[in-house]
């Protein structure tokens, strides 16, 4: 996988739990999680101790990840300000305030709800002005729920049903908002690059903010929200955000793998809950592989979807991924890469509209040579692996990082010095060839 996702060890629970047996028939209370997501048995909620970020934090992922989360300040003053954990002064880090900030209390004076579909239509619109970019509802299940305490990254997430199970928050608080904010497409191209980081990190702090709103939205309607008791891909998935992908990234049909999945709101407000979609990203990633040929690491899989803790789906490698940080961190900080290299993650003009709206409304049976057709297409027009040169605010994704270059309009010179790169030209851009296994290095870190 090419991005962690930042709240979860993988796309619906399940990161440490044992694999369950053979798959069978879904249990009857199971939740829909649309096509490309399966429940075929029991569930273990994933512990909140057990995600990456926090056995990183207490050391168990190796000292190079350990001395990465806690000890690296970037070179980059952009990512000093938008990244977690890689600041000169965490004050500078918009998400760390907003996280200090303490809750608002419930409103005690209850807005009614006599039409919940009318309510739902209401938070989506509040959602977007804030800034969402895709507001959805979902039923809460115990089967994407976390065990253990809150779990939401620089964010305040005590309150007052920290002991309640995942059953009994899900009687409570039946209801999930998801809102999600997408990457900019131009900067995702540079992948492997500070660009595509901003892309990611910025609309990472963006997710907060338009979160924290809502959440403050809610309670003055006189409900209760909570945050850091849901993992966001399988609400995101029972809501219809969009499908699960073979690269681990839930893709949707607007912006397609290109969206963060950040906490959801958790809440007692009563709107009517929206359903799986089905974009026909199951056929597609049957076929198409483009994550699993390009992701530097190994970590996205060839092979058919297996069962996980009574999940079917496709296993990525989370750790490799994950791994990958500390020997990269001077050029990049998320790699972007299976998101960039997804055909579904184009921009959103009337051809892709026009691709994916033809593929949902192909009958299953014959989506094979459609997909297929439509993977041709792709290839053909923005290739296997995109490299596409940026340049934005300074920043040139053609230059090898490290070196210096000449990029300067009819410039003639030989750029012979030492330590200089020859002029740049052309709309490639500089991508570190990293195709290898990653257990190199947990191998020098054992040395």
């Amino acid at each position: 996988m090419a991005v962690v996702p930042e709240h979860s060890t993988e796309a619906v629970a399940g990161g440490n739990s044992p694999p369950a047996s053979p798959v069978g028939q879904p249990p009857p209370d199971a939740p829909n999680l649309g096509r490309t997501v399966r429940v075929v048995g029991t569930v273990i909620p994933v512990h909140t101790s057990q995600l990456p970020h926090p056995k990183n934090q207490r050391g168990e992922l190796g000292k190079a990840l350990f001395n990465w989360y806690h000890n690296t300040v970037s070179k980059d003053p952009l990512t000093r300000v938008s990244a977690p954990n890689h600041f000169a002064d965490r004050r500078h880090f918009l998400t760390a305030v907003l996280g200090q900030a303490p809750k608002g209390e419930v409103n005690p004076t209850r807005q009614p709800v006599p039409d919940p579909a009318a309510m739902t239509r209401h938070i989506k619109r509040v959602g977007r002005y804030m800034g969402a970019d895709i507001v959805r509802i979902a039923r809460a299940h115990p089967a994407f729920m976390y065990a253990g305490n809150r779990y939401a990254q620089d964010i305040q997430t005590n309150d007052a049903y920290e002991d309640l199970s995942p059953e009994e928050l899900c009687r409570r608080f039946p209801y999930v908002i998801v809102a999600t904010t997408a990457w900019d497409y131009d900067k995702i191209q540079a992948h492997r690059h500070h660009i595509g980081d901003a892309a990611y990190h910025v609309s990472q702090m963006r997710a907060n903010v338009i979160l924290k709103n809502l959440e403050g939205y809610v309670r003055e309607l006189g409900y209760t929200a909570i945050r850091g008791a849901v993992n966001p891909q399988g609400a995101g998935l029972a809501a219809g955000v969009g499908e699960l992908g073979r690269n681990g990234m839930v893709i949707s049909e607007r912006y397609g793998a290109r969206i963060h999945m950040p906490d959801p709101i958790m809440t007692d407000l009563p709107p009517l809950p929206d359903a799986p979609i089905d974009i026909g990203v199951e056929e597609f990633c049957k076929v198409c592989r483009k994550c699993a040929i390009t992701c530097p690491t190994n970590s996205i899989t060839f092979d058919d979807k297996v069962v996980h803790n009574g999940i079917q789906k496709y296993k990525i490698k989370w750790e490799t991924c994950y791994r990958l940080r500390p020997f990269v961190s001077d050029h990049w900080g998320s790699c972007l890469t299976c998101v960039t290299v997804c055909p579904y993650t184009k921009p959103n003009v009337w051809w892709r509209t026009l691709a994916v709206r033809a593929l949902s409304a192909c009958p299953i049976p014959a989506r094979p040579p459609l997909v297929r057709a439509l993977k041709w297409i792709d290839d053909r027009f923005w290739g296997v692996v995109p490299q596409k040169r940026v340049r934005w605010m300074g920043y040139d994704s053609g230059i090898k990082p490290g070196e210096k270059a000449c990029t300067v309009a009819g410039c003639t010179a030989a750029h012979a010095e030492a330590g200089q790169s020859v002029k740049v030209e052309g709309n490639v851009g500089y991508y570190a060839p990293l195709k290898e296994n990653t257990n190199r290095f947990v191998k020098r870190e054992a040395h």
